[in-house]
């Protein structure tokens, strides 16, 4: 069973460049819209936007890769609602666009713990704050905020932070970021490399 791991945070916190020190043959790489990385690195990635295709990819590289990374998911998202919102694929029913949005989304999480073999499948996110001040994923419509919660969906989430220049994760203590205990430090540094062997440790899993 493979786990999916939620990445959140503003522009320019680093998401992305934690992947600098991740050998470029240990992981597999889905750019939802961006097309360099912001690191000098002649990694191949591919690039969708659909659905289906995304599906398609994650577990091709799930078959070759322990890792596999879909940079930014949250663009998926927004590509079922510009598409259904306007345009030749506009639809009249604006809310069976956010029902579209909402089963999408929740099939993919089921779709991507369903997945065999000790592999791990980071999803990068945007982050957003709800009316309470809380902090959230980037996503669109309520149907999918309220009712099916992303990160009510996943173990662990990880929050993206810069200061000064310095890139950070927060992996606990700071809501919503958790990590079921797999660090013992709430604040680990911007280096997907440590986070992965940090959990497939906690998992038991080979490294």
């Amino acid at each position: 069973m493979a786990v999916p791991v939620l990445i959140m945070g503003p522009s320019g916190t680093g998401k992305t460049f934690s992947l600098h020190n991740m050998p470029k043959s240990g992981y597999g790489l889905i750019e939802c819209v961006k097309t360099m990385l912001p690191f000098q690195s002649d990694k191949s990635f591919a690039r969708t936007k659909n659905f289906g295709e995304l599906q398609s990819i994650v577990t091709a590289y799930a078959e070759k890769y322990p890792i596999v990374v879909v940079d930014d998911f949250g663009y998926c998202i927004t590509d079922i609602y510009m598409r259904g919102s306007w345009g030749d694929e506009k639809q009249r029913d604006q809310f069976e666009v956010y029902k579209e949005i909402a089963g999408r989304t929740y099939r993919f999480i089921e779709f991507v713990n369903d997945l065999p073999g000790e592999v791990i499948v980071y999803l990068i996110m945007h982050t957003d704050t709800d009316s309470q001040g809380n902090i959230v994923p980037a996503t669109v419509g309520k149907l999918l905020n309220e009712k099916v919660n992303i990160v009510g969906m996943v173990n662990v989430v990880i929050l993206s932070e810069s200061s000064g220049g310095e890139y950070r994760f927060i992996v606990d203590g700071k809501p919503p970021a958790k990590s079921c205990g797999a660090f013992v430090e709430s604040e680990q540094p911007n280096d997907l490399s440590i986070i992965d062997a940090g959990l497939r440790e906690f998992l038991g899993w080979t490294a």
